[in-house]
This record gives structure tokens, sequence and C-alpha cells, in this order.
């Protein structure tokens, strides 16, 4: 086999650019997302939402948009901002069972628009919920979209189930 590229040089094997010679490509995030990775757009008749990721909620409650006393850096070393424009507010925010371990955040999307990624451990993603218009309870599933680091991350964690639905 003569490895040629990966999903990056799709395009230049439908256009026939290619020396015959090369016969391999790694093109997992193609064939997994079907994604035209040069272009970042979806490949027409293929699937974009191949994987997705439920986190079971595991705690909820109503809390403060501004926390009192004093912060400290998270675990990438980033401080807190305060604004005191929400100082007085309240929020709902989530704990889900996925973490740091499993994934990365940056690599994952909720599909519920109205949500967001406020802080990550080791164990357990905290989501903004806002006013909780949906109403989420403890032992709801929150469900994400994936790119491909993300998918790598979540096939290769040992802590999460892998179910494969046809």
């Amino acid at each position: 086999y003569v490895s040629g590229g990966s999903s990056v040089t799709i395009p230049l094997i439908f256009q026939r650019l290619l020396p015959k010679a090369v016969n391999h490509f790694r093109v997992g995030e193609t064939l997994f997302l079907g994604t035209d990775v040069y272009n970042n757009v979806p490949l027409k008749k293929m699937h974009t939402d191949v994987f997705r990721l439920f986190s079971e909620i595991i705690e909820l409650t109503q809390k403060p948009m501004m926390p009192s006393g004093e912060t400290s850096t998270n675990v990438d070393g980033l401080s807190f901002e305060v604004d005191e424009a929400l100082i007085g507010k309240t929020t709902y925010r989530a704990i889900v069972d996925i973490g740091l371990l499993d994934v990365d955040e940056k690599h994952i999307e909720p599909v519920d628009k109205s949500i967001h990624f406020v802080g990550a451990s080791s164990d357990m993603l905290v989501i903004d919920l806002g006013d909780n218009k949906k109403n989420y309870r403890v032992g709801d599933l929150l469900e994400f979209t994936m790119d491909y680091m993300g998918a790598l991350r979540v096939i290769n964690s040992k802590y999460i189930e892998k179910r494969v639905e046809r």
C-alpha cells in the first residue's frame, strides 16, 4: 500500500487528481461524520449525525449566576471573571455524568441550543440550563453531537457505554 493522505484528500480522490499508485487513505472523519474536511461542509449522501452522546443529569440545582466568596482557577488554570450585572440573579445548573476523562467539552455540543457548558472536572461537566424551560430533572439525559476528536475520545473511553442502533 502507498498511503496518500487523510480525509482532507477526498476532494482530490473524487477529481482523480492523485497518482494511481496511491491506494491507501485514512478517512475516518469523512467516513464516520460525513464531512468534507477540506471545505468544512457535509458531503452529499453522507450522514453527519451518526454519533450521539447521551449523558445523565446527576444533580440539578438553582444557583446564583455569580459565586460568593473568593474564587480560584479551574482545572485549565483559568480564572472566573465577575460580571456585576449578574449579581443576585440565578440560573439552573446541571451536573452530568461525563467529564474530561471521557471527552473535552470543546469537542461536543448540546443538541438543545438553550443550554451551555460552564465548567468541567475529570468526571463531571456542569451545564447551565438557564431558566430550565424544558423542565429537566435529575435522571434525564442530555444529548450532544460530537466532532471527530470528540468521537475518538468517547469511543476510546472505558467509562462510557457504547450502543449500536440501526
